[in-house]
């Protein structure tokens, strides 16, 4: 289906507006100026980040249930539930610089997919499994990349609205490692090695992205240099996703790694990614 988005108003719309203060406070009014290439790729870039992001709402909530079915401590949960909201609140956005960029393209779905099911059954490995997916690695490695994107920005209005966000998804990047150290009694050595194949498993889906033609004349508008995401990426690789989990004995397998390198390899001649 045509991925869409819409809002009723009301007073569900006034609590999502409580949140939107900030970004509302920004100067929606900049104009872009910007050669046509870079406007296409930026409208590209933030309609695909607004379904991502819609695409993390969805695994956030799906994490707050397996997070009440595993009796996590509350305020674990009440962050999962929160991240939601932010999450959605994110998408939002994303699709308002799609507008102001030109408009959004055109983006077929299937909402039936936004989360891949866990494998476990017991309903801890369930949580862990949704977060080492989610938040170690796909929220860990989002959060350097706004940043990346941030400082080769030139539009005080994208690089406001990235460093909102990059707020944001600072804590949703913490919230596995505090799940982990939490249930780490109740993992198994058998368990801990499922969880690394899995995060191994969630990093090789990051490949197609260095894949991806590049534009010039696009890191004005938040869409970052090839070199400058290549490095950003594989920096945070190590840092931000195999250090912490090693740190907590689950091993990323090492033929994972060298799959995402050597596509990020690929890349060198590259200039913008878009």
């Amino acid at each position: 289906m045509r991925f869409e988005l819409e809002s009723i108003g009301g007073p569900f719309g006034k609590r999502l507006a409580k949140r939107r203060a900030p970004f509302d406070a920004l100067d929606w009014t900049e104009t872009f100026d910007a050669p046509p290439e870079a406007l296409v790729a930026a409208r590209i870039v933030w309609t695909q980040t607004a379904f991502s992001e819609y695409a993390s709402a969805a695994a956030f909530a799906e994490i707050a249930a397996a997070l009440l079915a595993a009796a996590a401590p509350l305020d674990l949960v009440a962050a999962a539930g929160d991240f939601v909201m932010e999450e959605t609140l994110h998408c939002e956005i994303s699709a308002r610089l799609a507008m102001r960029s030109g408009g959004a393209v055109p983006l077929e779905v299937d909402l039936g997919k936004l989360v891949r099911p866990p494998r476990a059954t017991k309903p801890l490995l369930r949580a862990a499994e949704l977060l080492v997916r989610t938040s170690c690695v796909g929220e860990a490695l989002t959060l350097p990349l706004l940043k990346a994107s941030q400082k080769a920005c030139e539009s005080p209005l994208v690089s406001s609205v990235l460093g909102l966000i990059a707020a944001d998804e600072s804590a949703h990047a913490e919230l596995g490692p505090w799940f982990l150290d939490w249930a780490g009694a109740e993992l198994s050595d058998e368990d801990r090695a499922e969880l690394g194949v899995l995060a191994g498993d969630a990093i090789r889906a990051f490949c197609p992205l260095f894949g991806q033609a590049c534009t010039k004349d696009a890191a004005r508008l938040g869409v970052p240099t090839c070199s400058e995401y290549d490095a950003a990426f594989l920096s945070a690789l190590a840092r931000r996703v195999v250090a912490p989990l090693a740190a907590r004995g689950i091993i990323v397998p090492e033929d994972a790694i060298a799959e995402l390198r050597r596509a990020a390899g690929a890349d060198d001649a590259r200039s913008a990614r878009g």
